[in-house]
């Protein structure tokens, strides 16, 4: 079995005792961490392959916990405009794209989330449902290819919604079952599957309570956007006839729950937070993409004075331009400091937590997230010796408030080493780029979006 020394670096285990090794080793065997400890030659001999991490941080992957690749293309396009405008602006783009260009599409997210440092993403996707295929497999192809560890969780509609998106209850059924025996646990467990509705208007009561027996006879996890901006509330109530909010509504359908994951929240009651402390419904955040839409700073202080486990997420790059956990780790810590207008209201030691080990209890995946013995070997190098990031006084805070995605070196997922160097090991990403700008560019042509064209010279003209 394949043995990986990564030595001399210092190791942030995220275990619960936090603890910070300097001049650190960590040795995986195949899939697993088989040692964690201060580097000597004798424990660090007899590996096959050798990472030196003098001068870089050690940390466990970092948790993307809520993103659209479905939606990369539309980068750029509308990020200055509120929610639902956005979402109708882009919607023609991804009702334009077959399979192939989805797969395009989900690979350079995966790509991207790689290059970050993200070890593990949750993929909310929605798109039209075709008769012939399931789309979805576009999205599932990319994870394995990429080498990610990615969950796929697919977006429901049946009314109140772009008609070409929606599906009727017995059709979601049939093909979530297909999904599920088809990936969920594929790739030795690095691929899942979760459901849920895109929106909570696109479903009457009776459809939210179908989708989640539709999920525990599969065995999956719901994930949902909750309460996003005030106007979602205003729609409920427009849509189901009565004065009631969309947490209150969850808790009175039953789509609360240890495997439900809420995201965004930025518009709740604190009877609301109290029905989700109670029903230990995981809480996600995306603040750079509350910041662009200005659809408020969700209560953080008040979900983590309540108990809730919570995670991270960037969002899809059409939503915040990017897929940098470190950027949803600073602002996190700045939004929840601005609404409780306390600087203690998020530390960066609890945001790096909810980024790694809490996120990834978040969605289910409490066998990652932290730098142990035993545990599933995803992690990432960073290099430390840089200005932005010196002096290092404190990396937690130095990790949080002035690193960066691009400051990742080295990936290793489920024990594999995805990118050394800064190269994936597992895409040709020049070959992707140049293909990403012409199926792009032929999704927008066909859905009527008029781009500029390419500033960019992709091949050297010199001599």
């Amino acid at each position: 079995m394949t043995r990986t020394a990564i030595q001399h670096g210092l190791v942030l285990t995220m275990d619960g005792a936090d603890r910070i090794i300097e001049d650190g080793l960590v040795v995986i065997e195949g899939r697993d961490i088989v040692a964690v400890e201060t580097y000597t030659a004798a424990a660090a001999a007899s590996c096959d392959t050798v990472i030196d991490a003098t001068g870089r941080i050690v940390l466990p992957g970092l948790v993307n916990s809520h993103t659209h690749l479905c939606m990369t293309f539309g980068r750029t396009i509308g990020p200055e405009r509120r929610l639902l405008e956005w979402l109708d602006l882009i919607m023609p783009m991804m009702a334009a794209m077959d399979e192939d260009a989805l797969y395009v599409a989900e690979l350079l997210g995966c790509v991207e989330n790689i290059k970050n440092g993200n070890t593990s993403l949750v993929e909310n996707i929605f798109m039209p449902p075709q008769a012939s295929s399931d789309v979805e497999d576009a999205a599932f192809r990319a994870m394995r290819d990429s080498g990610i560890r990615g969950t796929v969780a697919r977006a429901t509609e049946a009314r109140a919604f772009d008609p070409r998106f929606c599906e009727t209850a017995a059709e979601q059924a049939s093909r979530v079952a297909r999904l599920a025996g088809r990936w969920h646990g594929a790739e030795r467990g690095r691929l899942r599957l979760s459901i849920g509705p895109l929106l909570p208007w696109v479903l009457d009561e009776a459809g939210f309570r179908i989708t989640r027996r539709i999920a525990r006879d599969n065995g999956l996890a719901l994930h949902m956007h909750v309460a996003e901006s005030p106007e979602f509330n205003r729609i409920i109530a427009q849509h189901f006839g009565r004065d009631i909010r969309q947490v209150e509504l969850l808790e009175e359908v039953g789509c609360l729950g240890p495997d439900v994951q809420a995201i965004a929240c930025s518009d709740v009651s604190p009877h609301e937070i109290e029905l989700l402390a109670a029903s230990n419904t995981a809480v996600l955040f995306d603040p750079p993409t509350r910041l662009f839409w200005g659809t408020g700073f969700p209560p953080i202080r008040e979900f983590l004075t309540a108990g809730i486990t919570c995670g991270l997420a960037t969002n899809g790059a059409a939503a915040n331009c990017g897929q940098d956990i470190f950027e949803s780790m600073k602002y996190a810590c700045a939004t929840a400091k601005t609404a409780a207008n306390d600087p203690e209201a998020l530390t960066a030691a609890r945001a790096l937590r909810m980024a790694t080990v809490e996120g990834a209890r978040a969605i289910g995946q409490p066998d990652t997230g932290s730098i142990e013995i035993g545990k599933r070997a995803d992690l990432i190098t960073l290099e430390a010796r840089q200005p932005h990031l010196s002096p290092l006084f404190d990396p937690q805070k130095a990790l949080v408030y002035s690193a960066r995605g691009a400051d990742v070196r080295d990936v290793v997922i489920d024990g594999t080493l995805v990118m050394r160097d800064r190269k994936v090991q597992t895409v040709d990403e020049d070959e992707l780029l140049a293909e990403v700008d012409q199926v792009a560019r032929r999704c927008a042509a066909r859905s009527g979006i008029t781009l500029p064209d390419a500033r960019i010279i992709r091949e050297s003209h010199h001599a």
